[in-house]
């Protein structure tokens, strides 16, 4: 008689088991944080397409504001009204000065330091100078990131070979009128030459699409650091580090060297070929919603101005119509901006740190926010048990 009740407990046992195991997640366990959503964010959004900087078109960001006044959106989440960004630019202009010690630890790195590695280096020599170090107030702390922003291009123009003008790069007198992308497009060059408007333009433009991506490491670094610490700069070091160290071989580099070695779009289009419809090992991506690239193939356009530009130019574009219609591959913000600044005659190792200034701004913004939300990212772990 007891029989059909064993039978109906193991029967009620399996059900709950065959339950459990429907209601378990997919994935394997210890699979880290991989499609955990951390936080919300204010700072980018992403529409039908179009892409928005706390709510502001960014083809409105890149054809009609200055870096400026992309830098103080990012910080305020609004744009600066003119006498704000007067002030702003002031503030930078006024702090593009270094000290004698951090001008010559830079000045006595070897020779065959890469230019990238200059990130995270200068920015810990500046934060040992910050006047004020303790002060965690807001204010404190958007100041802190002009000054950075201000004083890490001319500790570059140090470390490639350029003397100072009383803790300067150039002098106030003959560098002033340029905006905050042309001051950096001109350090970056080799031979320190001044931009034309429209180079300019093409520098701001740069600067503007690259400030801001998707969460990517160095972003989420940010965003780490800012949950368990409120020091924009230390924030600033951890994001620049992981950058730094992601491109151990530097993809900008290689795109920038791969087009100028093309002496024609023939000679990429049988380059390309030669790799048997392996594609690009970088720059390129199934989706064509994002307006960015776009921008910046506009300006490489406006930069045709010699014949090493024009057979560049002429081979990124053979390599882009190839990428889509033999693979439905489409170019990214990455490989347009390396094309654009190599246009712009920025050595192809210095590429990569010009992407690195862009992304600074974007990387405070998203330290600040995360602080000021309060939301914790710091995990549980799960320890080995003898």
């Amino acid at each position: 008689m007891d029989r059909p009740l064993l039978s109906t407990s193991h029967l009620a046992n399996g059900l709950r088991r065959l339950v459990a195991d429907i209601a378990a997640p997919n994935g394997p366990t210890g699979s880290g944080l991989s499609d955990v959503i951390c936080a919300e964010s204010d700072l980018i959004s992403f529409g039908d397409q179009q892409i928005r900087f706390c709510g502001i078109d960014v083809c409105e960001l890149a054809n009609e504001h200055s870096f400026e006044s992309v830098i103080w959106l990012l910080l305020n989440g609004d744009l600066p009204t003119l006498e704000e960004l007067s002030d702003a630019c002031a503030v930078m202009s006024e702090s593009a000065v270094v000290e004698p010690t951090a001008s010559e630890t830079v000045a006595g790195l070897p020779l065959r330091t890469r230019p990238l590695d200059l990130l995270p280096l200068s920015i810990s020599l500046i934060s040992y100078f910050d006047p004020t170090p303790a002060d965690r107030t807001t204010g404190a702390t958007h100041s802190r990131v002009w000054r950075v922003l201000a004083q890490l291009p001319v500790l570059f123009s140090v470390a490639f070979g350029q003397p100072l003008d009383d803790g300067r790069a150039t002098d106030p007198q003959d560098g002033g009128g340029l905006s905050f992308a042309g001051s950096l497009l001109q350090v970056l060059r080799s031979d320190q030459r001044p931009p034309s408007p429209r180079e300019e333009a093409a520098m701001n433009a740069v600067l503007t699409c690259q400030c801001l991506t998707e969460m990517r490491p160095a972003c989420f670094a940010a965003r780490v650091v800012g949950s368990t610490v409120n020091d924009v700069v230390c924030a600033l070091r951890a994001s620049a580090s992981l950058f730094v160290a992601q491109l151990h071989n530097d993809p900008y580099q290689w795109t920038a060297e791969k087009l100028s070695s093309f002496p024609s779009p023939q000679h990429a289009e049988v380059w390309w070929k030669s790799r048997k419809s392996r594609g690009m090992p970088f720059g390129f991506s199934g989706a064509n919603d994002d307006p960015r690239p776009r921008i910046l193939k506009a300006h490489c356009r406006e930069l045709l101005g010699c014949a090493t530009r024009v057979r560049m130019e002429a081979a990124a574009a053979r390599l882009e119509r190839l990428m889509e219609n033999d693979q439905q591959q489409y170019p990214t913000m990455d490989w347009t901006a390396a094309r654009l600044l190599a246009l712009l005659d920025v050595p192809p190792e210095r590429i990569s740190l010009a992407i690195g200034m862009a992304r600074l701004a974007g990387w405070a913004a998203h330290a600040i926010e995360h602080h000021a939300s309060g939301v914790s990212l710091l995990p549980s772990l799960r320890y080995a048990s003898e």
